[in-house]
């Protein structure tokens, strides 16, 4: 006995300014199997699987349809057999032919339309949502609800996805960002489908896209052009359908320079970035529950410029929260009713059960966000318009009614009146700085990244400037000639002092070998600098040997006087690279000591296991070498390990213990 079907509910109503007009019929080649199959079997052979994506576009496929079925059809004529001998060859029969066979039948016209932004199929209705407007249902309909069901099927079935009673709910992942969702039974009534196309960007968005559709005025424009150039962290948030994943694009592609951005999706390839060195991770969580959370922990491994995980919804929260206290430039969407919101929201997935480091710490996940995320944008929809409805900032947190809250700076915000939409705003971006209207101030953590963007822009002049080092190198070779050597040092430091050019230092080392007296008291100095330099840096004490190479290098005469091993440039990056590794490891060092607290043991282990001790400074190596005995303790008191693995940290520990009573 079969389920007695369930009602479908249409959620959405509206209109379309207007109706694409239906094709003329060819009613008996329309109904016949045999035609259809042999039509749709001539279409999967010769055809570019790319062309027959629901909303590939008509003009590069059509066509190649009536190219390829006039061609068979002739074959058939000059053969004399063939089930599609007798039929029209005119281009509307061809292409109703397409549509009944292999494409969406009378949902065709309507994605062929570009102005269509979504087609919604339920059982045999279809219904639109044109650019600008609501949802409206329009006349056209399917013959039966079981025609929809078996185009989904097979569209799946090319994509590779297992749609099934088992499996009933699944995007399909198709190019030009164009998201299909399916619902099948028993998810359904019997014989039908759910199904969701929405049309995808062709080119990726920027900034002024997002300003030509109305979504925004220019001065906030401007403002988001400024955070986005300070290298600031975003959670966009919004309703389904709001325009969250086009200004996650467009803020993507505002990001100045070539930054190595990587995307993460869910089995959907929405989002299109011009950026060349962009790394496009996709993910399936329906097959794979936890991959989204460990695409984003491997991007700690990565180095990117810019993570953008395309959808926060769970407890992905907690690996993409740690990316972002990292010190990685992170931006993401989440479905929340305003830009406050969002945090919390954001802290809650952050703290679920299962997520990275933050389960069940809540409040400590709210602290981070709101100190490592810098902007919050809702973004709205009525009436088919999406617009920026409020930007805030974000300044840490503050206790309220017994509760920490997002602390936070209102930037911008919408008014929606009889009159359209208008913004307003308390500051406005000036350059690199925020100009504000009254008496607020920058958020420290937004304050800290334009400070940074400033002094990116004076290294950037600098660099420009080579006709400077160009005048200073033939103004010193002039005084040299003229045994000037003073004189032709004093030329060359102020050069120095605005950049430190190798060249610099070659002619004062000329400079330095026509006074013989000062140059060997120079290199008497500069020997002994060299070797405080060298023993700080086997010592691996970072900060003795930064010490020594800023006193060397800040004398443009000691720099140039004498040259150790490899040279002062390979002796800098040396340094460095040594620096950069100890940030690396006191970072790893917290988060794994958050991760034992949290019971991940095994997530500290693989934090900390590309650190070595030896290779770092004795305070770090001690904390590296106490948190990876704590997660090997916890471990081993689960049963998990053997206690035989404490015994070469134990031993490392306690070498360190005698060499500091030494």
């Amino acid at each position: 006995m079969h389920p007695t079907p369930r009602s479908l509910t249409v959620l959405e109503d509206g209109g379309l300014h207007r109706i694409s007009p239906s094709i003329p019929r060819t009613p008996s080649a329309l109904n016949d199997p045999v035609i259809l199959q042999a039509v749709r079997e001539a279409l999967l052979e010769r055809l570019d699987p790319a062309l027959l994506d629901p909303v590939s576009p008509a003009s590069q496929r059509d066509p190649e349809v009536l190219r390829v079925l006039r061609g068979l059809i002739g074959a058939q004529i000059e053969q004399g057999y063939g089930p599609l001998r007798g039929l029209p060859q005119d281009e509307a029969a061809l292409l109703q032919l397409f549509q009944e066979a292999l494409g969406w039948g009378p949902a065709q016209p309507y994605l062929d339309d570009e102005r269509i932004q979504e087609v919604k199929i339920i059982g045999d209705l279809i219904m639109v949502q044109e650019e600008g407007s609501d949802f409206t249902l329009v006349p056209e309909r399917f013959a039966s609800p079981r025609q929809a069901l078996d185009r989904a099927l097979i569209l799946a079935a090319r994509l590779n996805v297992p749609l099934s009673r088992a499996r009933p709910q699944d995007t399909l992942p198709l190019a030009h960002g164009t998201r299909v969702h399916v619902s099948i039974p028993p998810c359904t009534p019997e014989e039908s489908a759910l199904i969701c196309i929405r049309r995808g960007r062709r080119n990726p968005w920027g900034l002024d896209e997002i300003l030509n559709r109305g979504a925004c005025d220019a001065n906030v424009g401007g403002l988001l052009r400024l955070l986005a150039r300070a290298g600031c962290s975003f959670i966009i948030a919004g309703e389904t359908g709001s325009g969250k994943t086009a200004l996650l694009e467009a803020l993507i592609n505002t990001w100045p320079g070539e930054p190595h951005v990587i995307t993460i999706e869910d089995n959907t390839q929405e989002i299109a970035v011009r950026h060349r060195a962009w790394t496009r991770e996709l993910v399936q969580t329906a097959l794979e529950p936890g991959a989204f959370g460990r695409a984003a922990r491997e991007v700690l491994r990565q180095t990117p410029s810019l993570v953008a995980p395309g959808e926060t919804r769970a407890e992905e929260a907690g690996a993409i929260l740690a990316v972002a206290v990292s010190g990685h430039a992170v931006m993401t969407t989440i479905h929340a009713r305003s830009a406050q919101r969002a945090v919390m929201r954001f802290a809650d997935c952050a703290a679920m059960p299962g997520a990275y480091i933050y389960a069940g710490r809540r409040e400590h996940a709210l602290e981070d966000a709101c100190d490592n995320f810098h902007a919050l944008v809702h973004v709205e929809k009525s009436g088919g318009q999406r617009y920026i409805n409020e930007i805030l900032l974000l300044n840490g947190v503050e206790e309220r009614d017994g509760r920490l809250r997002p602390r936070t700076l209102r930037l911008a915000w919408a008014e929606v009146g009889e009159n359209g939409i208008f913004w307003q705003s308390a500051a406005s971006a000036d350059g690199d700085r925020l100009l504000w209207a009254g008496g607020q101030q920058t958020p420290a953590p937004l304050a800290r990244r334009l400070q940074m963007l400033q002094n990116r822009d004076r290294v950037r002049v600098i660099a420009s400037s080579r006709a400077l080092i160009a005048d200073a190198l033939k103004r010193a070779e002039i005084a040299i000639r003229a045994g000037g050597s003073e004189q032709a040092l004093a030329i060359l430091r102020r050069a120095w002092a605005e950049r430190r050019d190798e060249r610099l230092a070659a002619a004062a080392q000329r400079a330095l070998e026509i006074d013989l007296a000062t140059a060997a008291r120079y290199t008497t100095i500069a020997r002994e600098i060299a070797e405080r330099a060298r023993a700080a840096m086997h010592a691996r004490d970072w900060q003795a040997a930064r010490s020594a190479y800023d006193e060397a290098s800040n004398n443009l005469a000691l720099y140039a006087a004498y040259t150790p091993a490899g040279g002062w440039p390979s002796l800098l990056a040396q340094l460095e690279r040594a620096e950069a590794h100890e940030a690396a490891a006191i970072s790893a060092v917290q988060r794994a000591t958050h991760a034992v607290v949290q019971g991940h043991s095994r997530d500290a282990v693989a934090l900390l296991s590309q650190f070595e001790a030896s290779n770092l400074s004795a305070t770090s190596a001690i904390s590296l070498l106490s948190a990876r005995r704590a997660a090997l303790a916890q471990l081993c008191a689960a049963g998990e390990i053997s206690a035989d693995a404490l015994i070469p940290v134990d031993a490392a520990l306690q070498s360190y213990a005698e060499a500091a009573h030494a």
